[in-house]
């Protein structure tokens, strides 16, 4: 008897523990997200008023609603001779593009690695992780090396540095195939299918979902670098770079109110990718097994 009063007891003051980790873990995202909502609605609110009305005072809400600055934005935010329209092509292609030959070229080395046994597979594997361990801004000096001997830079054949087959993308379809049965390739083999046929026809369909999440979060981070094509790039940028651009070249005399609206601008397609597919990257989390 005494027992079970010491573990209800125990169990109570678990619940209790537990509970009080939720709210304070949903008070913390709560304040997260009110931060990213207020500045979002702030840069809407200064992209809205005149240069006058900006400099006067930032916080106030705009006396006249000026949704012209958003039409400005496409002709006036320029970078290197190019404007919104040409960043926006640029942006798409860039991102779109080179996430596709990311995650394409990663669930191939991926599911080689995590299902043929070969000599050497372990260090493949560990070069995947040591190479995510390096600063970005430390293997700046051999990329523009290695990219300057096959004369990609400022060309759109940059995107070829995209298939790389290892990152972030690597790590996760390696788990991902590591705990897929190897049933479903036996299955292809018994009716006579090659090695090609049973990964693109059986085994990658089973990733589609895990891909799928990949690329777009792939997407994003492309669609959100700046350095890479501000460094690479320079007669081809894309609308994250080509506003930090503008930005720096127009320091003095810039128009905030249009600014902001480009930036606004640039958002948008991001929001509504994400919007568009949060239930795809949510149930990506339970896919895979033998079912049946």
């Amino acid at each position: 008897m005494r027992k079970m009063i010491s573990v209800r007891r125990s169990f109570q003051h678990t619940s209790k523990d537990y509970l009080v980790a939720k709210i304070i873990v949903f008070v913390l995202f709560a304040l997260y997200v009110f931060t990213l909502f207020f500045a979002m609605l702030w840069a809407v609110n200064a992209s809205l008023k005149s240069q006058v009305e900006f400099n006067q005072d930032v916080n106030s809400l705009p006396k006249e609603w000026l949704f012209s600055n958003y039409v400005t934005a496409f002709t006036a935010v320029q970078a290197n001779e190019t404007n919104m329209f040409g960043m926006f092509w640029n942006s798409i292609w860039y991102s779109c593009g080179g996430a596709l030959l990311t995650v394409f070229t990663s669930s191939v080395t991926s599911y080689v690695v995590a299902k043929y046994k070969f000599p050497g597979r372990n260090v493949i594997y560990a070069i995947a992780i040591i190479t995510m361990m390096i600063p970005i801004v430390g293997s700046f000096p051999s990329q523009y090396r290695v990219y300057d001997t096959l004369k990609i830079i400022d060309s759109p054949f940059i995107i070829i540095t995209a298939a790389a087959g290892f990152g972030f993308e690597f790590i996760v379809l390696f788990s991902f195939f590591r705990t897929l049965s190897w049933t479903y390739a036996e299955a292809g083999f018994i009716d006579g299918a090659s090695h090609f046929k049973v990964f693109f026809r059986v085994m990658l369909p089973q990733a589609l979902p895990v891909i799928g999440s990949l690329f777009i979060v792939a997407v994003v981070n492309r669609w959100n670098d700046y350095m890479f094509p501000t460094l690479f790039m320079q007669s081809y940028p894309t609308l994250s770079s080509g506003l930090y651009i503008f930005q720096l070249e127009m320091t003095r005399g810039i128009n905030y109110p249009v600014l902001f609206a480009g930036l606004i601008i640039s958002v948008i397609p991001v929001i509504v990718l994400f919007v568009c597919f949060q239930n795809t990257m949510m149930e990506s989390m339970s896919v895979g097994g033998i079912k049946g």
